[in-house]
């Protein structure tokens, strides 16, 4: 008979912080694939899956290389009416399969610190797995495939063009409604559950049947490359970027920023820019400037693109009009500067505070950023405890914020 753990003991505790790092280490890894270890596990997989393996495996050098190999092979899988696509039976067998079993074997006060203190650091870190998503489909459907990256290997490609009849012409389009490339496991950007799983088969140790522990074993090794495409006839893998650049948030968990170069860059050339875990078009970073804030569409691109270019420089470019100033009464020697806000920087009429950060950054600075705040808000004090949910009375009579 199985025992159902229902605490976690002292040295439990210990362990969780360490493995959340080693995952989060693993997750944005960019050392060499170990191939042999993943096919074994892929295969392993399909046989779970009670699939044969197909033998013949299409290794591509990003995920938009993977997607650009699917389209030129000519598969045309529909999402939720896939036909020779295996995501789905992969998913059922593994993940629904062990999200199935583990209430059984640990009570929800243990799954839930586990959650909170494994999982959800890794996700954090992971989080940029749906802006990569997302890049891939804007590159894929805002142009014809022209000027590529070095996109996958010859040998991959005449792989490629045996699956299929013919390829596409390499200047068409991709058509809007093509998602194939969507059926794919996300491999180390799917890092959290494999982290918090993981863990509780440790933790579980050698109670009971220890099926269900080899099988996440097995899911963790599969999952450790870029994305990877299961299907009848092949399967389709990139590797891991070789560069991943990342800071740490106040509260600790890391996410994908880098204020000089790409956040990401996989071997083929093929970069995403990251500004404090918010993906951005190249300019962000490269070369803001007030008439490409402007020009932007995306609100939160645009902040990212104010901060990067600096407040201070942003204000007095785009000759914001002052409303009010004022000594901050919880930020002793700094100031408190409101701002009327461009309609078109947000979206909608409203004003920026100008503070300074109650906490030094690592290098010893106190960075400089701007709250938005509604505009019928007068005074810069105001302000200030409006983003606090206070009043101004309250405000002033702070001792210090944070």
């Amino acid at each position: 008979m199985t025992t159902r753990i229902t605490d976690l003991e002292t040295e439990h505790v210990a362990a969780l912080a360490p493995h959340a790092r080693e995952w989060v280490g693993r997750a944005l890894s960019t050392a060499p694939v170990s191939w042999r270890r993943w096919e074994a596990a892929a295969r392993e997989c399909y046989r779970y899956a009670r699939v044969s393996w197909p033998d013949r495996v299409v290794r591509t050098t990003s995920p938009l290389a993977l997607a650009r190999a699917l389209y030129h092979a000519r598969i045309r899988e529909v999402p939720g009416d896939e036909d020779r696509a295996l995501v789905g039976v992969f998913r059922r067998v593994t993940r629904t399969w062990v999200d199935g079993l583990i209430p059984r074997l640990f009570a929800p006060s243990v799954l839930g610190r586990v959650q909170r203190e494994v999982f959800n650091p890794v996700e954090t870190a992971t989080a940029a797995g749906g802006a990569v998503a997302q890049a891939v489909a804007t590159a894929l459907h805002q142009g014809a495939l022209i000027n590529d990256p070095a996109d996958v290997p010859q040998s991959a490609w005449a792989t490629a063009r045996r699956i299929s009849v013919r390829r596409h012409p390499r200047r068409r389009p991709v058509p809007p409604d093509w998602r194939a490339w969507t059926l794919h496991l996300s491999g180390q950007w799917e890092s959290a559950w494999c982290a918090y799983v993981t863990f509780l088969g440790a933790l579980h140790g050698e109670r009971g049947n220890r099926t269900w522990r080899r099988r996440i074993e097995t899911i963790a090794d599969a999952q450790a490359v870029g994305w990877w495409w299961p299907h009848l006839d092949f399967v389709a893998v990139c590797d891991r970027p070789s560069v991943v650049r990342t800071e740490s948030t106040p509260d600790g968990p890391v996410r994908l920023h880098c204020d000089d170069g790409p956040a990401i860059v996989w071997p083929d050339g093929w970069s995403l820019y990251f500004w404090h875990g918010t993906l951005v078009p190249a300019w962000v970073v490269q070369r803001p400037t007030v008439a490409a804030i402007h020009a932007e569409s995306n609100v939160e691109v645009r902040r990212c693109g104010i901060e990067s270019l600096g407040w201070d420089t942003y204000i007095t470019s785009a000759r914001l009009r002052l409303v009010d100033r004022a000594d901050d009464p919880g930020n002793a020697d700094c100031q408190l500067s409101l701002y009327d806000l461009p309609e078109n920087v947000w979206g909608t009429a409203s004003r920026v505070l100008l503070v300074t950060n109650g906490s030094p950054e690592r290098d010893g600075t106190r960075r400089r950023y701007g709250l938005p705040v509604p505009v019928d808000v007068a005074t810069a004090v105001r302000a200030a405890a409006w983003t606090y949910g206070l009043d101004a009375d309250q405000y002033a009579r702070l001792a210090r914020r944070t």
